[in-house]
Formats: C-alpha cells, sequence, structure tokens
C-alpha cells in the first residue's frame, strides 16, 4: 500500500542540499500483507496534517504480542510515508526484550552523528544530549522509528521536541505512560489474510492443489504472521514436500513448537524473550507472572476469568489480578473482557512447554486444581438450577480451590453460559490426563445446566466421554448415571436411541438393587415412549414408573410419573382420567416445590379442559401455566403454552387475540429452532386470517432473539 502515490514533491528541509540526508529504514517487507486498517490508523497519525495542526511531535505506538509482525508494519508504513519527511529518516532497534536494552544516552550519540554532530562535540550528559538532538531535529522534517522499545522511559529522550518530526515506535507493551501516543495495537492476522500471506510465501499452484492443507497449515498458525511466515519459508525451501506433510507434523501438540523454525527465525525464540522479561520481573506482593504465566499454559480451555485462574495457582484473586494484567500488558495474554483472559494457541503451548520444564509437579497440581474448582463450581450451580436432583458424590476443594456460591438460578446460569466451552475442554482434559473421577462427573452435574440452556450438543460430547472414563473406573452406579443421561438428551434427539440407553440404566440398576435410581430410569423410559407416541406402551410404562417410584419414596419422582400420565390420557382422549390424575400431580409437584413442573402440569390439565369444551377453566389454567413459564425463563413452555392460549381464542372466535397469541408463539419456536413448531402455527395462522378476511402479520421471531430452548415440552424426565 502506498499512501503518497500522487503526491507531488515535497520541498527538501532547510539547508538539506549541504547536508547528508539519514535514510536509516531497514527493506520493506516485499510481500506484506493485510493490515490494511492498521496501516492507515498508522499512517494517518504521522500525516502532514495532523502534524500541521500540532505543535507537539506525532508519536504512534505500535504494539502487539510476540510473532505478531509489529516490526514489519511499522517499516512498511515508514517507507510508504517517506517522501512527507524529505529530511530523512532515523532508525534504531532498541532491543528492549533482550537483557540488555540499548540506553537512550547510547542511542542520541549515534542519532547526533548521523544529523551532521561531531564526535567531538557530542555532549557527555546525556539532558545535554537530548538537547542538542531536539536542537537539530527543529527545523527538520524526519521519521523516526524507535523500534523494541522495552518501556516509555527508554524511548522519552528520543522524541524530537517540534510537530514537524515524527515517531514510530514498536513494543511488546501498550506503553500506556508515554503522554500524548497513538496506540496501534496489532491482532492476530484474519483466516483471509492468513491465508492470503501463506500462499503468497509457498505460491499460488502448490496452494492450490492442497487447499485442505493449506487450511490445516494456516489453522495451527492461529492468524501469528511470525508463525506463518516459517510454514511458509519452510515448505518454499523443501520444493519436494506436500503441504500435508507440514500439516501433520504441526497437528501433534507436543512438537508444534519444534517445527516452526526455519533459519534465524523461530516461534520459541520470539516467545522466549518476552517470558525472559517477564522472568526478570520482581514481584511485589502478587502472584508471580512468569509462573502464572506457565501454569496458564496447563489449562486447555479456550479462556480463563479471575476466579478460575486463582483456582489454577492456589492465590486469592486480588493477589492474581494485578499479575494477570501484567501479562495483559506485556501482550502474553489477551482480555477480551474484563476478568476475562485467554492465551494465543501458540502461546499456550509454549507456556505448557515451559511448565513442564520448569515446574512440573506445581503444572500437576495446577491442572487438578483448576479442574476440581469447575466440578465443585458445577455442582455448586447445579445445586442452584435443579434443587430436586441427587447429588454426584464429590471430594472438597483444594486449598485456594474454593468454588463459586450462587444466589439465584439466573446466576448459576449466565455462569454455564459464560463456561459453556471451557466446561466441555475441562471434561476432554480430565480424561486425556486420567482424572477419570472429574471427567465423569463434571458432565453428570452440568447436565442440568445444559439442559437449561438449550445446549444438547455439548451434553451430548461431555457424556460420552463420561462413559468412557466411569467404565475405566469400573464405577457401576456412576455408569448406570450417565447412561441414563445419554438416554435423556437422546430422548431430545434420536428418540429410538434414548430406549437402548434406558435399557442398559436400567439393567445396571436392577443388578445392583437400586431401586431408588431403578424407579428414575424407569420414569424416563416410559417418557421416551409418550415422546414416540406410543401412548398405550407409556401409559403401561408410567404406572410401572409409578410403582417403583412411590415404593422408593421419591416424591418428587412420582410427581413427574403423575404429570406424564396425565399427558399420555390427554393424547389418547382419557380426559376424565388425565383430570382425575392431574389433581393428584399438583398436590405433590406443589408439596416438594417443583415450580417448573406445575407449569407443565397446569398446561396438560388445561388441554383436558380444552377438549372438554371448558374453555374459560382451560384458559386459566393456561395463564397460570404461562406466569411459571415467563418466571422461570422457560421459553419453550412460554411457547407451548401461548399456542394453546391461541387455540382457546380461536375456538372463541376472538380472531385478533388468537392472532396475537400465535405469533408471539411461533416467535418464539422459531428463535429457539423449532422449525415444526414453526410450520405448524403458521399453517394456523394462515386458516384464521383467510377465515377472517385479514391479512397475515409479520412473523416476529426476532422479538426473542437470543433466546435458547431449556426445555422439551413435557415435565419428562426425572433428574438423577
Amino acid at each position: 500500500m502506498s499512501v503518497s502515490a500522487g503526491r507531488a514533491p515535497r520541498r527538501a528541509g532547510a539547508g538539506s542540499s549541504l547536508r547528508r540526508v539519514p535514510a536509516q529504514l531497514p527493506a520493506d517487507v516485499a510481500d506484506f500483507t493485510g493490515r490494511k486498517a492498521n496501516l492507515e490508523q498508522l499512517c494517518a497519525a504521522m500525516s502532514e496534517t495532523e502534524r500541521r495542526d500540532s505543535t507537539a511531535v506525532a508519536v504512534a505506538v505500535v504494539a502487539g504480542a510476540p510473532g505478531l509482525g509489529k516490526t514489519a508494519l511499522a517499516i512498511h508504513a515508514a517507507h510508504a510515508l517517506r517522501r512527507d519527511f524529505p529530511d530523512g529518516q532515523l532508525y534504531v532497534s532498541l532491543r528492549g526484550g533482550s537483557e540488555q536494552p540499548v540506553p537512550p544516552d547510547e542511542v542520541l550519540a549515534r542519532f547526533l552523528r548521523d544529523l551532521g554532530v561531531d564526535g567531538a562535540r557530542i555532549p557527555v550528559e546525556a539532558e545535554e544530549r537530548a538537547a542538542l538532538y531536539r536542537t537539530r531535529l527543529a527545523e527538520r522534517q524526519m521519521l523516526v522509528v524507535l523500534d523494541d522499545a522495552r518501556n516509555a522511559a527508554q524511548v522519552r529522550p528520543l522524541l524530537p521536541g517540534t510537530g514537524s518530526c515524527a515517531v514510530i515506535v514498536t513494543s511488546r507493551h501498550r506503553l500506556s505512560d508515554l503522554a500524548g501516543s497513538r496506540l496501534i495495537d496489532l491482532d492476530v492476522l484474519d483466516d483471509a489474510e492468513a491465508t492470503e500471506l501463506f500462499i503468497r510465501i509457498i505460491g499460488a499452484e502448490r496452494a492450490d492443489a492442497e487447499p485442505d492443507a493449506v487450511r490445516d497449515v494456516v489453522a495451527v498458525c492461529a492468524g501469528l504472521p511470525l508463525a506463518i511466515r516459517i510454514a511458509g519459508a519452510r515448505l518454499a525451501a523443501r520444493r519436494g514436500w506436500k503441504i500435508r506433510s507440514l500439516a501433520n507434523r504441526l497437528a501433534d501438540q507436543r512438537r508444534r513448537i519444534d517445527e516452526l523454525v526455519a533459519g534465524d527465525l523461530a516461534v520459541r525464540a520470539c516467545f522466549q524473550v518476552s517470558f525472559d522479561a517477564l522472568a526478570r520481573r520482581k514481584s511485589v506482593g502478587g502472584a508471580d507472572p512468569a509462573s502464572l504465566f506457565r501454569m496458564l499454559g496447563v489449562w486447555q480451555g479456550p479462556s480463563i476469568g479471575l476466579h478460575g485462574a486463582a483456582a489454577l495457582v492456589g492465590q486469592p484473586e486480588a493477589l492474581v489480578a494485578g499479575s494477570l494484567e501484567v501479562l495483559v500488558d506485556a501482550h502474553l495474554l489477551e482480555s477480551p473482557a474484563p476478568d476475562r483472559y485467554r492465551l494465543h494457541d501458540l502461546l499456550r503451548d509454549y507456556a505448557a512447554e515451559r511448565a513442564e520444564a520448569d515446574e512440573p509437579q506445581a503444572a500437576n497440581d495446577a491442572m487438578h486444581r483448576v479442574l476440581s474448582w469447575y466440578l465443585l463450581t458445577a455442582d455448586m450451580a447445579a445445586s442452584v438450577v435443579a434443587p430436586h436432583r441427587e447429588q454426584v458424590p464429590l471430594a472438597p476443594a483444594d486449598p485456594g480451590g474454593e468454588p463459586l456460591v450462587f444466589a439465584t438460578a439466573e446466576q448459576a446460569l449466565a455462569w454455564c453460559e459464560q463456561e459453556r466451552s471451557n466446561l466441555v475442554a475441562a471434561t476432554r482434559q480430565a480424561a486425556s490426563r486420567g482424572l477419570h473421577d472429574i471427567a465423569w462427573k463434571l458432565p453428570a452435574v452440568m447436565k442440568n445446566g445444559f439442559d437449561r440452556l438449550g445446549y444438547r450438543a455439548e451434553w451430548l460430547a461431555t457424556h460420552r466421554i463420561a462413559l468412557s472414563s466411569v467404565r475405566e473406573l469400573g464405577d457401576r452406579p456412576g455408569e448406570a448415571r450417565i447412561l441414563n443421561n445419554l438416554g435423556m438428551v437422546h430422548g431430545q434427539l434420536h428418540l429410538h436411541e434414548a430406549i437402548g440407553y434406558f435399557d442398559q440404566a436400567l439393567a445396571i440398576y436392577r443388578d445392583i438393587g437400586d431401586r431408588r435410581d431403578e424407579a428414575l430410569a424407569a420414569n424416563n423410559q416410559a417418557f421416551c415412549y409418550l415422546a414416540l407416541g406410543r401412548y398405550d406402551e407409556a401409559v403401561t410404562a408410567l404406572l410401572r414408573a409409578l410403582e417403583l417410584q412411590r415404593e422408593a419414596g421419591r416424591r418428587y419422582g412420582e410427581g413427574v410419573a403423575l404429570c406424564n400420565l396425565v399427558e399420555a390420557y390427554v393424547e389418547l382422549g382419557r380426559y376424565d382420567e388425565a383430570i382425575a390424575v392431574s389433581e393428584v400431580a399438583l398436590a405433590v409437584i406443589r408439596e416438594v416445590g417443583s415450580v417448573r413442573d406445575e407449569g407443565y402440569a397446569l398446561y396438560n390439565l388445561g388441554r383436558a379442559h380444552l377438549e372438554l369444551g371448558r374453555s374459560a377453566q382451560a384458559a386459566e389454567e393456561f395463564q397460570q401455566a404461562l406466569a411459571i413459564h415467563r418466571a422461570a425463563g422457560n421459553r419453550y413452555g412460554e411457547a407451548q403454552v401461548l399456542q394453546q392460549l391461541g387455540n382457546v381464542n380461536a375456538r372463541a372466535g376472538q380472531a385478533t387475540e388468537a392472532l396475537e397469541a400465535l405469533i408471539r408463539a411461533r416467535g418464539l419456536f422459531e428463535s429457539i429452532g423449532e422449525d415444526t413448531r414453526v410450520e405448524e402455527i403458521s399453517a394456523q395462522l394462515d386458516e384464521i386470517g383467510a377465515e377472517n378476511g385479514r391479512p397475515l402479520p409479520g412473523a416476529t421471531a426476532t422479538d426473542h432473539a437470543g433466546a435458547t430452548a431449556t426445555d422439551h415440552d413435557r415435565v419428562g424426565y426425572v433428574d438423577p
């Protein structure tokens, strides 16, 4: 990119024809790719207009993590700006990441010589050198590039004193204490830019022959320009290699850092500079930043919060928070939101490598502590979300790994939402490290949160891992529990497969003589028959489940079985029996205080009354159910009740009210991906609109944007 295209030549500075004009910029990068927005931002900060309108020197700080191409961007921009600075360009590498950064007074001496000052006339004192430097630049239009600055103190003496000059600084730190500077904060390249850079290095013909391998190599490099350049350079130097060969080498996480080396370019060496600088910092009243960085590499989740990081290192949050910010300022850690942190993938690999080499026992302790923290915090969330569940036996918290506590179900679900990906990662990491007790118990306690939030894929993925882990331990009751949970999620995805899981769970419960949990699985299996529309079989199974629930003394399970029995009777047209059983079901559900299930019981009772022509009574029960589901944030329950209220209004000839209720129901169903119900309601709306000779109101799916399915359309399963 050239920002000077079509510009008339600028006049030279005063007396410039008699002086040597410094032109110290390193060579531009021939295949510079991407960074369009950053380049425009940087050039704008250095522009003549910017400098003309201010007496202060224009200073831009290009900051970013190691390997992001800060120097490449600064030099590319400086070359594009050369004609704006006819009196020359000064450049120096300050070696801020090394053990011995270049002192400012040494740089001043060099710059003064480059500006024509005789070596014998250069002042000895640093302040006098800086003053003479500013004097020499006062009438000149010069660009100064200060590469790899350690801190603002190293930069300040090197700043010109007038607005005729401009300065570009690169640093691994943001230098927020450099007054008046503009920050150009670099991030990784996006997928398109990363792929373009890689292809420019290896050649389009070669890339076109293996597009999948190109995608895999670029994905491993995770947008880090240095890694992309190294990967490309390795292939460019090995014309006989397939791209897939390198992709396979990079797929091994343990060898990845070793593979990213080409000549004097190495990802490890680049990261090592920042880490060594970090290790030289003395920790004052907080967690050691270098050790914290290593331990963050142990955790394999995509992000971590302040609470989790404190558990990781076993220290109070107040001591860890400051050290996390040190890592952020050093661009070794990102903070996408307050108290939320993440490592670049390759930095995580490097940090894990350093942890294994420098603190292997501490790394093992940290891994167990953070995984246990996730398990115990998930259990705390489940206790609020599903207070009637049977708890999983858990070990006490490790010292420094005390779990979070939640006051409300909303708080607990918000945590589950935020930690969704991390909970899956924690399950995988626990299983891969042989911590099978955590690997099966974490999904077991998270099941309620996944269910309420509609995360069927996460529920299924974690429970498949849990089943392998619990079988590895030979824990038969635990295996039956996981099988039951797998039946529950398959009951919402693949009903026929669900029955097989319940069969296995029931066999184990009978084998070990656990009548209480046999009753639970029996009820859930009966629910599958109900969901499959096999209502006669469902009634038989539910009566058996009800007998077991009562025998085991499980009042909550008894209430669920009764509620499901009501639905079966409604579907079979046995409305009087449904109403009679509903009275018993409501009494039990209210006794145990399960408000959510009360909403479903009222819904099915309303259906029975509606079918018997008792519309007023049905409407009253639907309104009660609607209030319960709305208060609980149960979008699915709210939608199905609204659909029934639409039916009540339609039968009463109240077309406007019917349309309004049905449109709201359709919007909710659409927002949670229930396409079948959306089509069903759309047909109802068309019919009502046609009967009343009015146009169909538009869909209102966006009225509930972001809603998630929280439950299926029945009371359904009994939680273990």
